[in-house]
């Protein structure tokens, strides 16, 4: 099992906090602590006790053998938004926006 930084921990909780459609003062009364040490922990300051964590897990639908899979991404918060907008699109808007991506990328 590979070793996940607290910023990766972070992230995953917060996107999906997000996908869940919670704030975090709803997910830390689902959990039991207070919204102020979701904040820390989505900003990667603090690790979530293991309790927390398996909470964190429960209520967020989050899979343990998924979360650390390899196919877990670890996007910021601009790339989500950005596969958010891309799970919208139709097959050829999709195929549009590959070529511009890829475009852009050559830049």
């Amino acid at each position: 099992m590979k070793e996940l930084s607290a910023q990766q921990i972070g992230n995953i909780i917060k996107n999906a906090r997000k996908y869940a459609g919670f704030t975090q003062f709803e997910l830390a009364e689902l959990v039991g602590i207070d919204d102020k040490q979701i904040g820390k922990i989505e900003r990667g300051v603090h690790y979530p006790s293991v309790p927390t964590f398996l909470k964190m897990l429960k209520v967020l639908q989050i899979n343990i053998d998924k979360f650390y899979s390899d196919d877990v991404l670890y996007l910021s918060e601009q790339e989500n938004k950005l596969v958010r907008l891309a799970r919208k699109l139709s097959p050829e808007q999709t195929e549009k926006a590959y070529k511009l991506i890829k475009v852009l990328i050559s830049d």
